[in-house]
Formats: C-alpha cells, sequence, structure tokens
C-alpha cells in the first residue's frame, strides 16, 4: 500500500485541533485536541526538548495513525508542511517504525499533497468536525515516543 497523508491544523498551532489522515483506497484519520497539544508543548519544554516539540509530535502523530497497517504500507508521501525540518521528521518516524518492521528510508518521501486527494479531503473534515477521527491521540499515548 502506498499512502499519502495530509495534516488539517498545524501541531504548533495551539489554538486549534489537529488531524492527520492517510488515504489509499482505505483511509484513516487521527486527532489531538488542542489542550493536549499545550499540555504536550509544556512536557516538551520540561524536558527541554522544546525545540522538537512540533516535528517529533507530527512523526509520532503519523506513527500511531500508521501503526496497525505498517505490515500493508510500502510507501509513504508526507505532505510539505515543514519545509527543511522533513530529514527531522524522517528520522523520528522511521525510528518508530522500524521498532517493528525494516523500512527503507527512500519509501518515506515529502512531495505537495493535493486539495483534492483523499487524505487532505479526511483531514479537513475531521479538523472541521464533519467526520469523527478514527484515532483520538491523548498525551499519554505520546509521551513515550518522546
Amino acid at each position: 500500500m502506498d499512502i499519502e497523508t495530509d495534516q488539517s491544523g498545524k501541531v504548533e498551532d495551539t489554538r486549534v485541533d489537529t488531524s492527520i489522515a492517510f488515504s489509499d483506497g482505505k483511509s484513516k484519520s487521527i486527532l489531538i485536541d488542542r489542550r493536549e497539544k499545550r499540555e504536550l508543548k509544556k512536557i516538551f519544554r520540561e524536558n527541554n526538548k522544546g525545540h522538537v516539540f512540533i516535528f517529533k509530535t507530527f512523526a509520532i502523530l503519523i506513527f500511531l495513525l500508521i501503526k496497525d497497517d505498517l505490515s500493508e504500507i510500502q510507501h509513504i508521501s508526507i505532505d510539505l508542511e515543514y519545509l527543511g525540518k522533513d530529514y527531522l521528521i524522517k528520522d523520528y518516524l522511521l525510528r518508530m517504525i522500524r521498532e517493528h518492521r525494516s523500512f527503507d528510508k527512500r519509501d518515506i518521501v515529502f512531495t505537495k499533497v493535493g486539495r483534492k486527494t483523499k487524505a487532505h479531503q479526511l483531514a479537513i473534515n475531521v479538523h472541521r468536525g464533519h467526520v469523527k477521527p478514527d484515532i483520538i491521540a491523548t498525551k499519554e499515548d505520546i509521551i513515550p515516543f518522546i
């Protein structure tokens, strides 16, 4: 399975919820509430990791979204959300994936995911509250990966 992922509601914007979705025939979404993000940001800062809050949280959310489907996924296209930080996000994500299976770093790419893709439509509809997310992430889900 080759999937595309898209985000709606930036991780760093703690005034709004963040949703991430993937699609490729099969679709799935994850949502983290803005209050949970505020708590996470505080935890990152307390652990002297405030500088990676955005990128690590983004990678962790993608991992939580795809982890149950890892055996089927061969290729991951991630929307260009954080230009210049692709390598960091890829590194975090690969470390988590490789705890469960081998995965070639060349199979994670960053590209522009269009507004008409299913991943984008699902992410934005979850973000707007029109569609319920498949997964609701909490700080407790994310803390073990920090």
